[in-house]
């Protein structure tokens, strides 16, 4: 189980260190919007079930950059086909109201019924999220053996 490709970013300092900075940069952006991150924290223990879904998206979109460092830098002959996709998931799951500090962005720009609309979907927009970065990690070998 240990010799899988998601498992093995791990030994790399780089590909580790890469990893744990996108983690970090998607869960904690929001402190952005929503004024500090003691906010972010008080509204992320509060904003249920969005918030583990939002954790397992930062975790996801760590372990894909993750990768994407890996075969990139670590063990170059591997291909990275989906780097595309990978990227849609991400942004459609910070994007699209997966985030809550994103609704009141996306307030700002759309009008207030496609912003109600995008606030009541924003499970399903991060469901859908975390099922393409799912594939992404899988169309980069993430959990094929190495």
């Amino acid at each position: 189980m240990n010799n899988r490709l998601i498992f093995k970013i791990w030994q790399h300092k780089i590909t580790a260190l890469w990893a744990i900075l996108a983690m970090a940069f998607v869960f904690l952006w929001p402190s952005i919007p929503l004024g500090g991150l003691a906010n972010w924290l008080q509204f992320f223990y509060f904003y249920t079930p969005q918030n583990y879904f939002y954790a397992f998206l930062s975790i996801l979109s760590g372990l894909y950059v993750g990768i994407y460092v890996y075969n990139k830098k670590v063990a170059a002959c591997c291909s990275i086909d989906s780097v595309k996709t990978g990227v849609a998931g991400s942004i459609t799951g910070i994007l699209l109201g997966a985030c809550p500090a994103c609704i009141p962005v996306l307030a700002f720009l759309l009008p207030l019924s496609i912003t109600i609309v995008l606030s009541r979907l924003s499970v399903t927009f991060l469901v859908i999220a975390i099922l393409i970065m799912l594939f992404s990690i899988y169309r980069m070998n993430g959990f094929k053996k190495i």
